[in-house]
This record gives structure tokens, C-alpha cells and sequence, in this order.
């Protein structure tokens, strides 16, 4: 394998890894917000159970969408390095059958 695709592959998975990491860093920054306004406002303790409620349910639906587009994005790179290899054995097997078509063998 080149130098070129291994360096690739590594940027594609530490992109991946930062893109979920920079995801999941903004949900809890997100959840961890609401909850401290939640607390801060003047409110009834039965206004602030419904609103951590609601705002509870408002990010476990954000979290199971992001999660959801992290597998697919997931599914399409393994698609992707499953398509890159067949690919390239194609490739391996024309140039090995091409030179081995081409070689003449010595007789002594």
C-alpha cells in the first residue's frame, strides 16, 4: 500500500473521530446550559420539572439524530474502503496477470 492511502485512511478515521468528538462535546455543552438556565430561572419546582423534562426530551432526540448521522456516515465510509479495495485488487491482479502474460521463461 502507498504512503498516500495509508496517510488518507488515517486522516479519514481522525476525521471521523474529531467530527463525533466536536459532536458530542456540543450536546453535553448544550445539556449542561439548559439545565443551569433551567435552574437560574425564577420558576415554580413543578414549571422546572416540566421544563427539565421537555429539555430532556428536546436532547435525546438531538442525540439519537447525531448518533444516527454517525452511523451512517460510518456505513458510507466502510462502503467506501470496501469499494477501495476490490478496486484495488482488481488493479493488482490485471498487473500480475499482465506481467506474467509478458514473461518469457528461460529454458536451460
Amino acid at each position: 500500500m502507498s504512503e498516500y492511502s495509508q496517510d488518507y485512511g488515517r486522516g479519514m478515521s481522525s476525521n471521523l473521530m474529531n467530527n463525533s468528538n466536536s459532536m458530542l462535546t456540543f450536546i453535553l455543552g448544550a445539556a449542561i446550559g439548559a439545565g443551569v438556565a433551567l435552574l437560574l430561572a425564577p420558576a415554580t419546582g413543578e414549571e422546572t420539572r416540566r421544563r427539565l423534562g421537555q429539555t430532556a426530551g428536546r436532547l435525546g432526540g438531538n442525540l439519537k439524530s447525531g448518533v444516527n448521522r454517525v452511523q451512517e456516515h460510518i456505513g458510507d465510509l466502510k462502503d467506501d474502503v470496501r469499494t477501495a479495495v476490490g478496486t484495488g485488487r482488481e488493479a493488482f491482479a490485471r498487473e500480475r496477470d499482465a506481467r506474467t502474460d509478458t514473461t518469457v521463461p528461460t529454458t536451460r
